[in-house]
């Protein structure tokens, strides 16, 4: 199932959700191989790229937390270092084509959209919570 990318997942961070574009595109890249001619160099080669690429998107991601005082930022680092460890593990084991499209498929669907919809949309809504609206900002009378 190919994942598209709409304004749902916006955090409303250009370099972010341009990241998260990106990451959905490698994603789909991997979904729409066909294992009975894509060779396991190619696959592997495509699923350490979406690992990299991922890496650094955390990184990212992990300081517009911190420059946002996130308050989960602790919880939200220790679930991007056990999508690392998960992908590590992955990207070690001898598995064939399918095996690896199958598991680049779970990464899509659990670790791409719903990391993205159940825990960095937190971020959006904190952000938004600590951003003062200058129309709402109204100086005393005097």
């Amino acid at each position: 199932m190919l994942i598209e990318w709409s304004e749902k997942f916006s955090l409303h961070h250009e370099l972010l959700d341009q990241q998260h574009q990106e990451l959905f595109d490698l994603a789909n890249t991997v979904q729409r191989l066909d294992p009975d001619s894509a060779d396991k160099a190619e696959l592997s080669k495509l699923f350490k790229e979406f690992f990299d690429y991922m890496a650094k998107h955390f990184k990212e991601e992990e300081a517009y937390m911190q420059s946002l005082d996130y308050p989960l930022l602790g919880q939200h680092k220790k679930f991007h270092e056990s999508i690392i460890f998960g992908m590590t593990k992955i990207l070690k084991e001898k598995k064939g084509i399918v095996e690896l499209q199958k598991s680049m498929k779970m990464i899509a669907q659990k670790w791409l959209v719903e990391h993205i919809l159940e825990n960095d949309l937190k971020i959006e809504k904190w952000r938004k919570s600590i951003t003062v609206d200058e129309d709402d900002f109204q100086a005393p009378l005097s």
